[in-house]
């Protein structure tokens, strides 16, 4: 069989977008030739890459199996043309980074920094993502390394300790729950809350608290992220879980108190996952080590 590297690289693309005419403008070229390209994959393979569907392209079996090998040809390939085309500059290689925002917004800027001290010509494609997309991405090779929380699906991937933090309880100072010394979640799920977003790794802690409650929880609103739950509190809409380095940030800045959450899930547990470790480019296993000793 013969591919060409342009057909895999607009394959990947409309296994993304599922959508030909999307992919074709992010490739800058015509629908036309796209949709020829893959025509000509099908004909080599001799079996069907898409199904149509009212949700768009849907990819069959023979699809997901060549995305994977797609991925790992460009990555290949692109890692090749970066070291040996600057390797006069002394950068050799890039890496695709997909973590769960708390730990972009908390750990990984601080943690880049200092590898990219040691490994100045090393790139970094950092993106945010919930943690279960995070593995995800992993899995199916969109990305080198994945930092994720709680107990996403990893079959067949590799897992290392990353970071932990502990979750406390923001409030106005005047709530009614201000002067306490700390709490616990029942306690907690008697006032309007602030909720995380749906599918995130706090979200998950919250529900599966809620249940062994057996109550409905008194969620107001939801949002995405650490920011507007602080903002939302601020306006009086309902109390929210925080991680301690972003309280402190909110309590000195804003008439808000923080309470410690007292429960055993309030501590919150990050993990780094990667493919096959030997398989992994030189610059994705320094990374992966890196992170690996910031274990706390």
């Amino acid at each position: 069989m013969l591919f060409d590297l342009l057909s895999l690289k607009l394959f990947v693309t409309v296994c993304e977008q599922k959508n030909i005419v999307r992919a074709a403008d992010i490739e800058h070229i015509s629908a036309s030739a796209v949709s020829k390209r893959i025509s000509i994959l099908e004909r080599i393979l001799k079996t069907p890459l898409f199904t149509r569907s009212n949700r768009g392209l849907e990819l069959t079996p023979a699809a997901y199996s060549l995305l994977q090998h797609a991925r790992t040809i460009l990555r290949d390939i692109s890692q090749m043309e970066t070291e040996l085309a600057d390797h006069s500059k002394g950068i050799r290689g890039q890496i695709r980074l997909h973590a769960s925002l708390s730990t972009v917004v908390q750990y990984l800027p601080a943690d880049i920094r200092d590898f990219m001290t040691l490994h100045p010509g090393v790139l970094i494609d950092l993106e945010e993502g919930l943690s279960q997309d995070v593995v995800r991405a992993v899995s199916e090779n969109a990305a080198d390394i994945g930092i994720f929380g709680g107990n996403a699906l990893v079959s067949g991937l590799h897992i290392l300790p990353y970071r932990s933090d502990r979750l406390v309880v923001i409030m106005p100072e005047d709530h009614a729950l201000s002067s306490a010394a700390k709490l616990k979640f029942d306690e907690v799920a008697e006032h309007d809350l602030v909720g995380p977003q749906k599918g995130s790794y706090l979200n998950s802690l919250v529900l599966r608290a809620a249940a062994d409650l057996s109550k409905p929880l008194r969620l107001r609103i939801r949002v995405n992220g650490f920011e507007p739950a602080r903002s939302m509190v601020e306006a009086k809409l309902g109390i929210a879980l925080v991680p301690e380095h972003h309280a402190a940030r909110y309590v000195a800045t804003a008439p808000l108190v923080a309470v410690p959450l007292d429960e055993d899930w309030a501590v919150r547990h990050w993990n780094i996952c990667v493919r096959d470790v030997l398989s992994l480019p030189a610059p994705v296993q320094l990374l992966m080590t890196h992170l690996g000793t910031r274990h706390a």
